[in-house]
Protein backbone atom coordinates (compact mmCIF):
# COMPACT_ATOMS: atom_id res chain seq x y z
CA UNK A 1 0.00 0.00 0.00
CA UNK A 2 2.98 2.47 0.74
CA UNK A 3 4.41 1.60 -2.67
CA UNK A 4 1.30 2.53 -4.28
CA UNK A 5 0.90 5.96 -2.59
CA UNK A 6 4.72 6.85 -2.56
CA UNK A 7 4.63 6.27 -5.99
CA UNK A 8 1.53 8.34 -6.77
CA UNK A 9 3.16 11.13 -5.04
CA UNK A 10 6.45 10.98 -6.47
CA UNK A 11 4.65 11.44 -9.64
CA UNK A 12 2.57 14.43 -8.55
CA UNK A 13 5.78 15.89 -7.24
CA UNK A 14 7.63 15.64 -10.26
CA UNK A 15 4.58 16.80 -12.36
CA UNK A 16 4.92 19.67 -10.28
CA UNK A 17 8.30 20.58 -10.34
CA UNK A 18 8.24 20.20 -14.26
CA UNK A 19 5.46 22.91 -14.36
CA UNK A 20 7.22 25.04 -12.40
CA UNK A 21 10.85 25.14 -14.20
CA UNK A 22 8.96 25.21 -17.63
CA UNK A 23 7.34 29.12 -17.22
CA UNK A 24 8.99 31.70 -18.67
CA UNK A 25 8.78 35.84 -18.49
CA UNK A 26 7.20 37.30 -21.06
CA UNK A 27 9.78 40.36 -21.06
CA UNK A 28 11.84 41.73 -24.00
CA UNK A 29 15.77 42.43 -22.68
CA UNK A 30 15.32 46.11 -23.40
CA UNK A 31 12.04 47.47 -21.95
CA UNK A 32 11.51 45.15 -18.91
CA UNK A 33 9.80 47.00 -16.52
CA UNK A 34 10.96 45.68 -13.00
CA UNK A 35 10.03 46.71 -9.41
CA UNK A 36 12.88 49.17 -9.34
CA UNK A 37 12.15 51.18 -13.03
CA UNK A 38 13.09 50.49 -15.92
CA UNK A 39 15.86 48.15 -17.03
CA UNK A 40 17.23 48.83 -20.57
CA UNK A 41 19.78 46.22 -22.67
CA UNK A 42 22.67 48.93 -23.35
CA UNK A 43 24.18 46.30 -25.57
CA UNK A 44 21.47 47.14 -27.97
CA UNK A 45 22.01 51.13 -27.71
CA UNK A 46 24.23 52.76 -30.34
CA UNK A 47 24.62 56.48 -32.00
CA UNK A 48 21.49 56.54 -33.11
CA UNK A 49 18.65 57.24 -30.64
CA UNK A 50 16.46 53.99 -29.24
CA UNK A 51 12.73 55.04 -28.19
CA UNK A 52 11.64 53.46 -25.25
CA UNK A 53 8.01 53.08 -24.30
CA UNK A 54 6.98 52.26 -20.88
CA UNK A 55 3.63 52.54 -18.92
CA UNK A 56 3.78 54.50 -15.12
CA UNK A 57 0.55 54.26 -12.79
CA UNK A 58 -1.48 54.06 -16.12
CA UNK A 59 -0.03 56.59 -18.23
CA UNK A 60 2.03 55.47 -21.30
CA UNK A 61 6.08 57.36 -21.10
CA UNK A 62 8.88 57.19 -23.23
CA UNK A 63 12.53 58.01 -23.17
CA UNK A 64 14.99 58.32 -25.52
CA UNK A 65 18.07 56.15 -25.45
CA UNK A 66 21.19 56.26 -26.95
CA UNK A 67 24.98 56.06 -26.99
CA UNK A 68 27.29 59.30 -27.44
CA UNK A 69 30.90 59.09 -29.26
CA UNK A 70 32.53 58.09 -26.54
CA UNK A 71 30.34 55.65 -25.80
CA UNK A 72 28.05 56.94 -22.72
CA UNK A 73 24.66 56.40 -22.53
CA UNK A 74 22.31 59.26 -22.70
CA UNK A 75 18.94 59.61 -21.69
CA UNK A 76 16.02 61.88 -21.67
CA UNK A 77 11.78 61.45 -21.57
CA UNK A 78 10.48 62.15 -24.97
CA UNK A 79 8.50 64.78 -24.65
CA UNK A 80 9.97 68.33 -24.66
CA UNK A 81 10.41 71.46 -21.90
CA UNK A 82 8.82 74.39 -23.45
CA UNK A 83 6.09 72.51 -25.12
CA UNK A 84 5.39 70.09 -22.22
CA UNK A 85 1.96 69.83 -21.77
CA UNK A 86 0.88 69.69 -25.53
CA UNK A 87 -0.22 66.09 -26.93
CA UNK A 88 2.19 66.90 -30.04
CA UNK A 89 5.45 67.76 -27.22
CA UNK A 90 7.04 64.67 -28.70
CA UNK A 91 10.44 64.30 -31.23
CA UNK A 92 11.35 62.08 -33.73
CA UNK A 93 14.56 61.11 -35.36
CA UNK A 94 14.49 63.01 -38.85
CA UNK A 95 17.62 60.10 -39.49
CA UNK A 96 20.29 62.58 -40.13
CA UNK A 97 21.71 63.03 -36.69
CA UNK A 98 19.21 65.39 -35.79
CA UNK A 99 15.21 64.77 -33.75
CA UNK A 100 12.59 67.53 -34.28
CA UNK A 101 9.77 68.32 -31.81
CA UNK A 102 6.27 67.62 -33.18
CA UNK A 103 4.53 70.66 -31.41
CA UNK A 104 6.95 73.35 -32.18
CA UNK A 105 9.31 72.22 -35.31
CA UNK A 106 12.36 72.76 -34.12
CA UNK A 107 15.06 70.85 -35.01
CA UNK A 108 17.86 69.81 -33.00
CA UNK A 109 21.24 67.30 -33.12
CA UNK A 110 21.52 64.16 -31.69
CA UNK A 111 24.22 65.08 -28.73
CA UNK A 112 21.59 67.28 -27.36
CA UNK A 113 19.94 63.80 -25.91
CA UNK A 114 20.73 63.78 -22.14
CA UNK A 115 22.70 66.94 -22.07
CA UNK A 116 22.57 68.56 -18.43
CA UNK A 117 22.89 72.08 -19.75
CA UNK A 118 20.26 71.71 -22.31
CA UNK A 119 17.59 73.98 -22.05
CA UNK A 120 14.11 75.13 -23.71
CA UNK A 121 13.04 72.91 -26.48
CA UNK A 122 14.73 69.73 -25.86
CA UNK A 123 13.77 66.39 -24.52
CA UNK A 124 13.62 66.44 -20.70
CA UNK A 125 16.99 65.16 -19.54
CA UNK A 126 17.46 62.18 -17.27
CA UNK A 127 20.79 62.21 -15.26
CA UNK A 128 19.61 59.92 -12.30
CA UNK A 129 20.11 55.95 -13.42
CA UNK A 130 22.62 53.77 -13.28
CA UNK A 131 24.56 51.51 -15.75
CA UNK A 132 25.84 48.10 -14.21
CA UNK A 133 27.61 46.54 -17.22
CA UNK A 134 25.39 46.61 -19.81
CA UNK A 135 22.29 46.94 -17.63
CA UNK A 136 20.79 51.01 -17.55
CA UNK A 137 18.08 50.98 -14.74
CA UNK A 138 15.91 53.90 -14.19
CA UNK A 139 14.36 54.13 -11.03
CA UNK A 140 10.83 54.04 -10.06
CA UNK A 141 11.42 56.98 -7.84
CA UNK A 142 12.40 59.16 -11.67
CA UNK A 143 9.46 57.58 -13.37
CA UNK A 144 6.98 58.51 -10.99
CA UNK A 145 8.36 62.22 -10.83
CA UNK A 146 7.86 62.64 -14.53
CA UNK A 147 4.85 61.34 -15.34
CA UNK A 148 2.69 64.12 -14.96
CA UNK A 149 4.76 65.35 -18.17
CA UNK A 150 3.27 62.96 -20.04
CA UNK A 151 -0.41 63.64 -19.12
CA UNK A 152 -1.82 64.92 -22.60
CA UNK A 153 1.22 62.91 -24.58
CA UNK A 154 -0.40 61.95 -27.65
CA UNK A 155 -3.82 62.16 -26.65
CA UNK A 156 -5.43 63.98 -29.43
CA UNK A 157 -9.18 63.35 -28.27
Amino acid sequence: MFRRYGLLILLLLSALLLTACATKADTTPEQAALATGLSIDGAVLSGEPTFIDVEQDGTAMQLIARKDDAGNVRLAFNTCQSCGGSPYAWFEDLGDGTLQCQNCGLIFPLDTIGAEAAQGCNPVTITDYTVDRDTVTVSDAVLKANVERFANWKKFD
